[in-house]
């Protein structure tokens, strides 16, 4: 497999189509490969009945973005030093693994200069225990916004293995495979990965959410501080802020409690399909 594909040079920049209405649009490259899922504000099942009631917040990080899979059921084992995968019920030593036939499900539908540029299914990454699996999927994104890959929202984590964070500029970098780097923690146990049940999340961040300008924009006050404010002193939690803060603590008697348990929750859904 040759290291770069070198593109013909009449190609110019990509033209605007519709699918650039899409914020995030996702290209079916394996046929077999599970289409991503929007993520579940349950998560899964993993939250409670009175979470899931009352914890909004939970509710919404839980839902935020969309479920990957892998593309195929896969079986590592990690003595330590290297990672090992079963290739048809044979453990061999792994470095750069393909998916069946790419000569039928990729070359046929890519360029020539592109036919032998599948991308790989897992890789080692030269760095004991550390692998990458890939979905099956390409990914891309609106102008300026960019993908975050990331473990499952508020589900339980494998011992076996942990999930690496990544953000990915998939507006310019696109459409670029979408794929999980992780980290194989247990030794000598067979770690296996479902082709049916979740692996990670994407969620779409627009690029300006994290740029440095945007995080160096924060202050740190004390609430008693005393503020010059013309001839006259203030302190930094104003009255409003006050008010507000009250808002969002229960007091021990709940004859004095003006906080309802859910009001939040009851806000939040009702601001939300107001939006929508």
């Amino acid at each position: 497999m040759s290291l770069v594909a070198e593109k013909p040079s009449c190609l110019s920049e990509r033209p605007s189509t519709a699918n650039d209405e899409q914020l995030v649009t996702f290209f079916h490259a394996y046929p077999d490969a599970l289409p991503p899922m929007r993520a579940d504000k349950a998560a899964l099942g993993g939250i409670p009945v009175k979470a899931y009631q009352y914890c909004e917040a939970l509710r919404i990080a839980s839902g935020f973005g969309w479920y990957a899979f892998p593309a195929a059921d896969i079986q590592l084992c990690f003595d330590g030093v290297d990672v090992f995968w079963a290739d048809d019920g044979q453990w061999e030593k792994l470095s750069i693994e393909y998916l069946p036939s790419p000569e039928e499900w990729w070359a046929p539908h890519c360029p020539d200069y592109l036919s032998d540029m599948a991308p790989p299914f897992i890789s080692s990454l030269g760095v004991p225990g550390f692998v990458q699996i890939w979905t099956g999927l390409l990914v891309r994104t609106r102008k300026d916004w960019s993908v975050h890959v990331r473990p499952l929202a508020n589900s339980p984590s494998s011992n076996q293995y942990f999930c690496f964070e990544g953000i990915v500029e998939t507006d310019k970098y696109a459409p670029m495979p979408l794929f999980i780097n992780l980290k194989l923690q247990k030794t000598d146990t067979i770690i296996s990965f479902d082709r049916n049940q979740p692996l990670f999340q994407i969620q779409p961040l627009h690029r300006s959410h994290y740029a440095t300008d945007t995080l160096s924009q924060f202050e740190v006050l004390p609430i008693s501080h005393k503020l010059e404010c013309g001839n006259q002193q203030q302190t930094s939690m104003t009255d409003l802020d006050w008010e507000g803060y009250s808002k969002t603590v229960r007091v021990a008697d709940p004859e004095e409690n003006a906080h309802q348990s859910g009001s939040y929750a009851k806000e939040c859904r009702k601001r939300s399909k107001s939006t929508d």
